[in-house]
């Protein structure tokens, strides 16, 4: 998944829309981390499962919160296309 930055945002963007795409960027970052821990630590603690179960249970809550941000993006969205009379 790859998001654009922010910076290069138009500012027609209302302020729903550039929290809930900083949200998505922000799970993606946090995604990758845990994987590459996961990566990182799996020839040193393969056998500890403790530490493999919490990297699934916070992939499982990684999920879930871009899932959320990207249904505020789809209502934010709906709303613009309402005022402007476009359908989304």
């Amino acid at each position: 998944m790859n998001i654009p930055s922010t910076q290069n945002t138009p500012t027609i963007l209302p302020s729903a829309d550039n929290s809930a795409a900083q949200g998505i960027r922000t799970q993606e970052q946090r995604f990758e981390r845990n994987v590459a821990e996961v990566a990182r630590n799996e020839g040193t603690q393969a056998r500890d499962i403790n530490s493999q179960d919490r990297a699934l249970v916070e992939q499982g809550e990684i999920v879930q919160a871009v899932q959320a941000n990207a249904r505020s993006l789809e209502a934010a969205s709906q709303r613009i296309g309402t005022l402007v009379d476009i359908e989304v």
